[in-house]
C-alpha cells in the first residue's frame, strides 16, 4: 500500500517513540479525536518546519490505522494514552472521568481505514510539473483502493472522489507537508488555484471523510467565505489555545527529559540561549524547537541545527521584497529590541510579499520570528546568528564586511580607543547612513551592526538588567577565557560619564565570576559630530574594591 493503510506512519512513530530524546506526546490523539467529533472533522494544524508536524501526523496514522493495530496498541499503552484505556486519567472539568474521551478514541484504535500521505514524498526527478505531480497522487491512490476493493467497478472515467464514495466506507485522511508544493520552482499561480481546488474537491462535504488532519508551514488561504478549504479549522502560530502543547517542547519537558534519561550536557541554561522561543504558547509560554534539542543532546554541544535545513535562504528572501522599511527594524531586532506591531497573518493566498506587515508576518510563520501579544522579536541565538548572515549579506544594501565587524571587536578587546571611535563613525557615515541620529536607540543601532561579528562568540543582550539598573549592552563570552564586556552609551554627555555610569549603578555585578571585565564608554555629540570612545580593563581585584 502507498497511502491507504500503509505501514509507514506506525514505523515512523515508533523509530521517534522509542528514541532517547523522544518526549511523550501522545495525549494530541485524544484531543484532537475529541474535537474533530464535537465540533469539526477537518483541522489543519501550521508551524514552522522541524516542529513534530509529521511526528504528530504519523501518531495519528499508527493509532488508528486497522492494519497496525495490534502492535500499535501495545506502543501507546507505553505512554500516557495508554492510560486513557483503563480510565486512569481525569481529562477536564467537563469530563472529569474521561468517559467521553474513552468512548470517542480507544474504541477507535485500530479500527479504522487511514489515508496517511506527505505530499512532499510525491515529488522526484520525475515530477517536474504540477501535471505531473497530480498525476502521481490519482495513480497512486488509485492503486490502493483497487489493492483493498478488487471487485469495485474502476472505470476510468472516474475520478478519485467517485471511487471513494463508491468504497462506502469512511477514511481518516493524514495529510502532511501539505503545503510542501508551493516551494517547487516549477509551480506556478494557476497550479497553486488549481491544486486548492483539487483538495476542495477531494474533501470538502465527503461523507467518505471520517475526519481530515493536515498539516505544514502555511496557513490555509481561508480568509473569506468564498475560500475553497474554508472547511478547515486553523490552529496557526498566530491562533492556537488548543493543540499548542503538543509542537515544540517546554522547559519543563526539556529537564524532566535531561532528568529521566541523564542528559548532562548541554545545560538548559545554553539550550534556552540557543533554542528558546521560536513559538510562543496564547499564555505566553516559550517552546524550544524539538529538532533542535534532540540533536544538541544528542551531540552534547549546541549548533545551528535549526537553521541547518531547508531553504534558508528564505530569510534574505523575504527582506529583499522590502529592503528600505525592514533594515532598520531588523537592525533594531539584532540589537535585542522589541518591537511593537500588530501583525494580521500570513497565508498561501498570499502571492506578493511585499508589504511590510505581510513581511513580517510570513517571518513569523516560517519560525524565523516570535510574535506574542503585539511583539515581535528574534527569539534566540540560532536565530540571531542566521540574521547576522542577512545583515553582511548584499540583499539589505549595507556595505558593512564582516572583516570591517572584526576590526572593530578587535581595536575595542585591545582597547585602541580612537580607533574604536573612527570604525564606529565611518560606520554611521559611509555605511548606513539612513539612521539618523536622534537619540540613544539610534546610535545603538549603529553599535548593533558594528560588533555582529562578536556574535560568533558572544552573547550580546540589549538593555540587560544588571546592578542597580540596566546596561546598554553587555557580551557574555560563550567561552569563559574571553573577556566580557559591558558597554554604555552616551548622547551629548561625555566617556568618563559612561564609565562612571557602569561602576556606580554596579553593572560589574554581572560578570563577578570573571577574571576581568571590559568596560567601554562611547559618546556621540551633536555639537562636533564626533563619537568618543574610553575602555577600562578591571580586574577581579578591582570588583572587590
Amino acid at each position: 500500500m502507498n497511502f491507504l493503510n500503509s505501514g509507514a506512519g506506525y514505523a515512523l512513530f515508533a523509530k521517534e517513540a522509542f528514541a532517547d530524546t523522544y518526549v511523550d506526546k501522545t495525549m494530541m490523539v485524544d484531543a484532537l479525536y475529541r474535537y474533530a467529533m464535537s465540533v469539526c472533522n477537518y483541522i489543519s494544524v501550521t508551524r514552522p518546519r522541524r516542529f513534530g508536524k509529521s511526528v504528530a501526523a504519523n501518531m495519528l496514522a499508527a493509532f488508528f490505522n486497522k492494519n497496525s493495530r495490534e502492535k500499535s496498541r501495545r506502543l501507546f499503552e507505553r505512554y500516557q494514552l495508554g492510560t486513557l484505556k483503563d480510565g486512569q486519567t481525569k481529562l477536564c472539568a467537563a469530563d472529569p472521568d474521561g468517559l467521553e474521551a474513552r468512548r470517542l478514541c480507544w474504541p477507535m484504535q485500530g479500527k479504522l481505514d487511514v489515508i496517511r500521505i506527505n505530499m512532499i514524498d510525491l515529488f522526484s526527478e520525475s515530477v517536474q510539473s504540477y501535471k505531473a505531480f497530480l498525476s502521481k497522487f490519482v495513480f497512486l491512490l488509485r492503486e490502493d483502493l483497487r489493492q483493498q476493493y478488487p471487485d469495485m467497478d474502476f472505470s476510468s472515467k472516474k475520478d478519485i472522489s467517485d471511487l471513494l464514495t463508491q468504497t462506502g466506507d469512511s477514511f481518516v485522511f493524514v495529510i502532511d507537508e501539505w503545503d510542501a508544493i508551493f516551494e517547487m520552482p516549477f509551480i506556478t499561480a494557476n497550479d497553486k488555484r488549481a491544486y486548492i481546488l483539487f483538495l476542495k474537491a477531494l474533501l470538502k462535504d465527503k461523507a467518505y471523510v471520517h475526519f481530515a488532519y493536515m498539516t505544514g508551514i502555511l496557513p490555509i488561504a481561508k480568509y473569506t467565505s468564498a475560500s475553497p478549504l474554508n472547511m478547515f479549522r486553523e490552529f496557526s502560530a498566530f491562533k492556537d489555545n488548543q493543540f499548542y502543547s503538543y509542537f515544540g517542547l517546554s522547559r519543563n519537558e526539556i529537564e524532566e527529559l535531561m532528568e529521566r534519561k541523564g542528559f548532562k550536557q548541554p545545560s538548559i541554561e545554553e539550550m534556552t540561549l540557543w533554542y528558546d522561543g521560536y513559538v510562543r504558547t496564547h499564555d505566553g509560554v516559550n517552546m524550544f524547537n524539538p529538532e533542535s534539542v534532540a540533536c544538541a543532546l544528542t551531540d552534547g554541544k549546541c549548533e545551528s541545527n535549526w537553521t541547518g535545513t531547508g531553504p534558508m535562504n528564505e530569510v534574505k528572501d523575504i527582506i529583499r521584497h522590502n529592503i528600505q522599511d525592514l533594515r532598520e527594524d531588523v537592525i533594531r531586532m539584532v540589537g535585542g529590541e522589541t518591537l511593537s506591531i500588530e501583525l494580521s497573518g500570513f497565508s498561501v493566498e498570499k502571492e506578493k510579499v511585499s508589504s511590510k506587515d505581510v513581511i513580517l508576518s510570513a517571518m513569523v510563520v516560517y519560525g524565523f520570528l516570535s510574535y506574542f501579544d503585539g511583539e515581535l522579536r528574534i527569539p534566540n541565538h540560532e536565530l540571531l546568528l542566521k540574521f547576522k548572515s542577512a545583515l553582511l549579506s548584499q540583499e539589505l544594501g549595507l556595505k558593512q564586511t564582516l572583516d570591517e565587524s572584526k576590526r572593530l571587536l578587535n581595536a575595542t578587546l585591545g582597547q585602541r580607543d580612537r580607533e574604536v571611535a573612527a570604525l564606529i563613525e565611518n560606520l554611521h557615515t559611509e555605511k548606513i547612513p539612513f539612521f539618523e541620529y536622534n537619540d540613544e536607540n539610534s546610535l545603538a543601532c549603529v553599535v548593533t551592526m558594528g560588533y555582529l561579528a562578536a556574535l560568533d562568540d558572544y552573547r550580546i543582550t540589549r538593555e540587560d538588567k544588571a546592578g542597580k539598573g540596566y546596561a546598554d549592552f553587555t557580551f557574555e563570552p560563550g567561552n569563559r577565557s574571553f573577556v566580557p564586556i559591558i558597554l554604555e552609551l552616551k548622547y551629548d554627555h561625555s566617556v568618563k560619564n559612561a564609565l562612571k555610569c557602569i561602576k556606580e549603578k554596579d553593572y560589574i555585578c554581572r560578570f563577578r565570576d570573571y577574571p576581568r571585565v571590559l568596560l567601554v564608554g562611547i559618546n556621540y555629540s551633536r555639537k562636533t559630530k564626533k563619537h568618543t570612545c574610553k575602555t577600562e580593563l578591571l580586574s577581579a581585584e578591582d570588583f572587590l574594591a
